[in-house]
Protein backbone atom coordinates (compact mmCIF):
# COMPACT_ATOMS: atom_id res chain seq x y z
CA UNK A 1 0.00 0.00 0.00
CA UNK A 2 2.79 2.49 0.79
CA UNK A 3 4.82 2.05 -2.31
CA UNK A 4 1.28 2.32 -4.83
CA UNK A 5 0.75 5.67 -2.26
CA UNK A 6 4.71 6.35 -3.23
CA UNK A 7 3.87 5.76 -6.59
CA UNK A 8 1.06 8.17 -7.04
CA UNK A 9 2.70 10.93 -5.04
CA UNK A 10 5.68 10.38 -7.42
CA UNK A 11 3.15 10.50 -10.68
CA UNK A 12 1.24 13.23 -9.18
CA UNK A 13 4.77 15.16 -8.32
CA UNK A 14 6.14 14.61 -12.53
CA UNK A 15 2.55 15.51 -13.18
CA UNK A 16 3.08 19.28 -11.66
CA UNK A 17 6.88 19.16 -13.05
CA UNK A 18 5.52 19.11 -16.63
CA UNK A 19 2.56 21.14 -15.82
CA UNK A 20 5.22 23.95 -14.62
CA UNK A 21 8.14 23.10 -17.57
CA UNK A 22 4.82 23.80 -19.99
CA UNK A 23 3.89 27.38 -18.49
CA UNK A 24 7.58 27.83 -18.21
CA UNK A 25 7.67 27.02 -22.12
CA UNK A 26 4.79 29.08 -22.96
CA UNK A 27 5.42 32.02 -21.24
CA UNK A 28 8.29 32.59 -23.27
CA UNK A 29 9.52 35.39 -26.27
CA UNK A 30 8.16 34.02 -29.32
CA UNK A 31 10.67 33.19 -32.07
CA UNK A 32 9.44 33.54 -35.30
CA UNK A 33 11.20 32.05 -38.49
CA UNK A 34 11.31 33.03 -41.80
CA UNK A 35 12.42 30.47 -44.32
CA UNK A 36 14.35 30.17 -47.49
CA UNK A 37 10.42 28.90 -49.19
CA UNK A 38 9.27 32.28 -48.35
CA UNK A 39 6.92 30.66 -45.71
CA UNK A 40 6.57 30.84 -41.44
CA UNK A 41 7.93 27.81 -40.22
CA UNK A 42 4.96 27.92 -37.82
CA UNK A 43 1.14 28.71 -38.74
CA UNK A 44 0.98 30.45 -35.06
CA UNK A 45 3.59 31.17 -32.34
CA UNK A 46 2.92 31.03 -28.47
CA UNK A 47 4.69 34.58 -27.06
CA UNK A 48 4.62 36.11 -23.47
CA UNK A 49 3.21 39.87 -23.95
CA UNK A 50 5.75 41.48 -21.53
CA UNK A 51 8.99 40.13 -23.49
CA UNK A 52 10.17 40.88 -27.12
CA UNK A 53 9.82 38.55 -29.90
CA UNK A 54 12.71 37.29 -32.30
CA UNK A 55 12.31 37.06 -36.08
CA UNK A 56 15.04 34.60 -37.48
CA UNK A 57 15.65 34.84 -41.45
CA UNK A 58 17.85 31.68 -42.88
CA UNK A 59 17.57 32.41 -46.02
CA UNK A 60 15.43 34.80 -48.04
CA UNK A 61 14.29 38.38 -46.75
CA UNK A 62 11.80 38.36 -44.51
CA UNK A 63 10.12 40.91 -42.01
CA UNK A 64 7.34 39.94 -39.71
CA UNK A 65 4.61 43.19 -39.33
CA UNK A 66 1.36 43.29 -37.70
CA UNK A 67 -1.62 43.21 -39.86
CA UNK A 68 -3.39 45.91 -36.99
CA UNK A 69 -2.68 49.26 -36.58
CA UNK A 70 -1.48 50.49 -33.44
CA UNK A 71 -1.80 54.08 -31.25
CA UNK A 72 1.02 54.87 -33.60
CA UNK A 73 -0.98 54.87 -36.48
CA UNK A 74 1.92 52.23 -37.36
CA UNK A 75 1.99 48.66 -37.47
CA UNK A 76 0.86 47.26 -33.56
CA UNK A 77 4.20 45.23 -34.07
CA UNK A 78 6.85 45.37 -36.61
CA UNK A 79 10.36 44.08 -37.27
CA UNK A 80 13.32 45.31 -39.25
CA UNK A 81 13.27 43.48 -42.74
CA UNK A 82 16.19 40.82 -42.98
CA UNK A 83 18.14 39.33 -45.30
CA UNK A 84 19.95 36.64 -42.51
CA UNK A 85 20.18 36.50 -38.44
CA UNK A 86 17.44 37.96 -36.00
CA UNK A 87 16.01 41.00 -35.45
CA UNK A 88 13.35 41.94 -32.73
CA UNK A 89 9.79 42.47 -33.38
CA UNK A 90 9.41 45.68 -32.01
CA UNK A 91 6.02 46.44 -30.01
CA UNK A 92 5.40 42.27 -29.20
CA UNK A 93 6.27 43.48 -25.82
CA UNK A 94 3.12 45.48 -25.07
CA UNK A 95 0.90 43.22 -26.30
CA UNK A 96 -2.28 41.83 -23.67
CA UNK A 97 -3.59 38.66 -24.02
CA UNK A 98 -5.28 37.47 -27.45
CA UNK A 99 -4.32 36.69 -31.60
CA UNK A 100 -2.62 39.04 -33.25
CA UNK A 101 -2.44 38.01 -37.02
CA UNK A 102 1.04 39.42 -39.13
CA UNK A 103 2.14 38.65 -42.91
CA UNK A 104 5.71 39.19 -43.66
CA UNK A 105 5.19 42.21 -45.87
CA UNK A 106 7.89 41.59 -48.98
CA UNK A 107 5.82 38.36 -49.42
CA UNK A 108 2.30 38.53 -48.12
CA UNK A 109 0.13 35.83 -50.26
CA UNK A 110 2.61 33.18 -48.62
CA UNK A 111 3.73 34.49 -45.10
CA UNK A 112 0.73 34.91 -42.51
CA UNK A 113 0.95 33.68 -39.49
CA UNK A 114 -0.46 34.23 -35.89
CA UNK A 115 0.98 35.57 -32.83
CA UNK A 116 -1.10 34.11 -29.71
CA UNK A 117 -0.39 36.36 -26.51
CA UNK A 118 -0.08 35.34 -22.88
CA UNK A 119 0.22 37.19 -19.72
CA UNK A 120 -0.43 41.22 -19.61
CA UNK A 121 2.11 43.25 -21.88
CA UNK A 122 4.18 46.29 -20.77
CA UNK A 123 2.82 49.56 -19.96
CA UNK A 124 2.99 51.47 -23.05
CA UNK A 125 5.19 54.40 -23.58
CA UNK A 126 3.41 58.25 -23.48
CA UNK A 127 4.21 61.39 -24.39
CA UNK A 128 2.89 64.84 -23.42
CA UNK A 129 4.42 67.83 -24.76
CA UNK A 130 3.98 71.53 -24.33
CA UNK A 131 5.16 74.35 -26.20
CA UNK A 132 7.77 76.98 -24.69
CA UNK A 133 7.77 79.52 -26.93
CA UNK A 134 5.60 82.57 -26.39
CA UNK A 135 7.21 85.17 -28.56
CA UNK A 136 6.22 85.14 -32.07
CA UNK A 137 9.07 87.48 -33.22
CA UNK A 138 12.06 85.36 -31.32
CA UNK A 139 10.09 82.51 -32.82
CA UNK A 140 10.69 83.95 -36.55
CA UNK A 141 14.18 85.40 -35.31
CA UNK A 142 15.39 81.95 -34.33
CA UNK A 143 13.29 79.97 -37.07
CA UNK A 144 12.47 77.29 -34.44
CA UNK A 145 9.62 76.63 -31.70
CA UNK A 146 10.46 75.47 -28.30
CA UNK A 147 9.48 72.09 -27.26
CA UNK A 148 8.87 70.16 -23.84
CA UNK A 149 8.03 66.36 -23.22
CA UNK A 150 7.28 64.22 -20.92
CA UNK A 151 7.65 60.96 -21.58
CA UNK A 152 7.37 57.35 -20.23
CA UNK A 153 10.06 54.59 -21.37
CA UNK A 154 12.33 57.25 -22.69
CA UNK A 155 11.01 57.44 -26.12
CA UNK A 156 12.75 59.19 -28.98
CA UNK A 157 9.72 62.26 -29.66
CA UNK A 158 9.07 63.19 -33.27
CA UNK A 159 7.90 66.68 -33.34
CA UNK A 160 5.52 68.08 -36.09
CA UNK A 161 4.61 72.07 -35.88
CA UNK A 162 1.72 73.29 -37.73
CA UNK A 163 -0.67 76.96 -37.91
CA UNK A 164 -3.99 75.67 -39.07
CA UNK A 165 -3.41 72.72 -41.50
CA UNK A 166 -0.42 73.40 -43.06
CA UNK A 167 2.79 71.51 -41.24
CA UNK A 168 5.27 74.65 -40.67
CA UNK A 169 8.00 72.97 -39.04
CA UNK A 170 9.82 69.71 -37.79
CA UNK A 171 12.72 68.25 -35.33
CA UNK A 172 13.33 65.95 -32.85
CA UNK A 173 13.88 65.16 -29.02
CA UNK A 174 16.16 62.57 -28.91
CA UNK A 175 15.54 59.84 -26.60
CA UNK A 176 15.82 60.39 -22.91
CA UNK A 177 15.92 63.92 -23.46
CA UNK A 178 13.06 66.14 -22.24
CA UNK A 179 13.81 69.79 -24.27
CA UNK A 180 13.81 70.31 -28.00
CA UNK A 181 12.70 72.25 -31.10
CA UNK A 182 10.80 72.21 -33.93
CA UNK A 183 12.69 74.00 -37.05
CA UNK A 184 10.40 76.07 -38.89
CA UNK A 185 10.41 75.43 -42.82
CA UNK A 186 10.82 78.19 -45.33
CA UNK A 187 7.19 78.46 -46.37
CA UNK A 188 6.63 78.10 -42.58
CA UNK A 189 8.69 81.40 -41.68
CA UNK A 190 6.75 83.13 -44.37
CA UNK A 191 3.45 81.59 -43.36
CA UNK A 192 3.93 83.45 -39.57
CA UNK A 193 5.92 86.56 -41.11
CA UNK A 194 3.68 89.86 -40.94
CA UNK A 195 1.84 88.49 -38.28
CA UNK A 196 0.93 90.52 -35.03
CA UNK A 197 -0.46 86.78 -33.42
CA UNK A 198 -0.50 83.09 -34.30
CA UNK A 199 -2.06 79.90 -32.35
CA UNK A 200 0.63 77.13 -33.49
CA UNK A 201 -0.17 73.33 -32.97
CA UNK A 202 2.94 70.71 -31.91
CA UNK A 203 2.72 67.12 -32.36
CA UNK A 204 4.78 64.68 -30.26
CA UNK A 205 5.03 60.86 -31.70
CA UNK A 206 6.28 58.48 -30.58
CA UNK A 207 6.63 54.47 -30.84
CA UNK A 208 4.25 52.41 -30.21
CA UNK A 209 2.28 54.62 -28.16
CA UNK A 210 -0.51 57.39 -28.66
CA UNK A 211 0.94 60.82 -29.90
CA UNK A 212 0.06 64.31 -27.86
CA UNK A 213 -0.51 67.85 -29.85
CA UNK A 214 -0.18 71.21 -27.62
CA UNK A 215 -1.58 74.31 -28.80
CA UNK A 216 0.56 77.95 -28.11
CA UNK A 217 -0.50 81.53 -28.89
CA UNK A 218 1.89 83.31 -30.39
CA UNK A 219 1.97 87.27 -29.72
Amino acid sequence: MRRRRGALAGAAGTAVLLCLGAAVALAAPATIVGQADNTFNQPSYSHDGSTVAQLTVGGSTHNATANATGPDGKALFRSATVSSGNTPVNGTQYLSAGSYPFICTIHPSTMQATLNVIGTGLPRPTVDVAVSSRKLAKVLKKGKLAVKATTTGSPEVKLTAALGKRTIGSGTIPAGGTTGTAKLTKAGKQALAGKAKATVTVTGAIDFGAPDTAKAKLK
